[in-house]
């Protein structure tokens, strides 16, 4: 009989608290705020978007000034903002107290490409993305002879291309050294654009010193790097910055300098 009591209780104490939860879901639902909560999570200096750009995505065009939570599906506003192209991950939830919150994490370029006609970004982890009419990121820049249409290429991530598509495009080449540029606070204050010769071989332009970089292709890239930085510490720095016109890092364990006559 106690036993019988005992479950009579627990199903009466459960019910009550699945009718009470019922309540204040719905409660909840028909709760009234003014508008959503955004935080945007500014970790560069990049100001792609602002908190007005989400509200217009998310916000109905009919909108009386009287919202519900329950006329905004998390899902769908999820899709909706990641389809932006400055956007590069959102999470949208709503809290028990009836608020809507949305997280935006922006994308952060590495370099500006300046092709035929056009330019473009490439993100942190590989991919184009168009520029801003709101925001230009100040970045390292690569022109000179370059033709990569935005159009044609912006579906690949040129971190994960495959060997014979990677033969197809300089773009594969200039993420990997805009990469490892980026990951190194010395070479990302020093070095400000790359330019691609008539030959396809890329030449660095440092922000200190007359002079240009003649790195090659992306072969043995940290070890040209290493060696330019040797050189920058036992050679320059005792014959000055401004004494050679060009520094070739292109032959296997030495570097070539041209000396400036001018």
């Amino acid at each position: 009989m106690n036993k019988v009591l005992t479950i009579s209780i627990w199903v009466v104490v459960l019910s009550a608290t699945v009718a009470t939860l019922g309540f204040v879901n719905i409660s909840q639902q028909k709760t009234n705020f003014s508008k959503p909560i955004i935080s945007i999570d500014y970790e560069t200096e990049n100001r792609f978007i602002n908190e007005e750009d989400i509200l217009s995505q998310i916000l109905p065009n009919n909108d009386t000034g009287t919202l519900f939570l329950n006329h905004f599906n998390v899902t769908n506003l999820e899709k909706k903002l990641n389809s932006n192209h400055s956007i590069k991950d959102v999470q949208v939830y709503k809290t028990v107290d009836g608020k809507l919150i949305v997280n935006v994490k922006q994308r952060r370029p590495i370099v500006r490409i300046f092709s035929k006609n056009e330019s473009y970004y490439i993100d942190e982890k590989g991919n184009l993305m168009p520029l801003s009419g709101k925001y230009t990121a100040r970045l390292l820049v690569v022109n000179g002879n370059l033709n990569e249409p935005f159009g044609k290429r912006y579906r690949f991530n040129y971190n994960n291309l495959n060997d014979s598509l990677a033969q197809k495009t300089l773009l594969d080449d200039i993420y990997k050294i805009a990469d490892y540029i980026d990951k190194s606070e010395f070479w990302k204050a020093q070095i400000e654009q790359i330019d691609v010769n008539k030959v396809s071989d890329f030449e660095l332009v440092p922000k200190v010193g007359n002079h240009k970089i003649v790195l090659g292709g992306v072969d043995n890239l940290e070890g040209k790097f290493e060696k330019l930085m040797i050189f920058y510490k036992k050679g320059l720095n005792k014959t000055g910055w401004n004494e050679y016109s060009e520094i070739n890092l292109k032959y296997k364990n030495q570097v070539v300098c041209t000396k400036r006559y001018n």
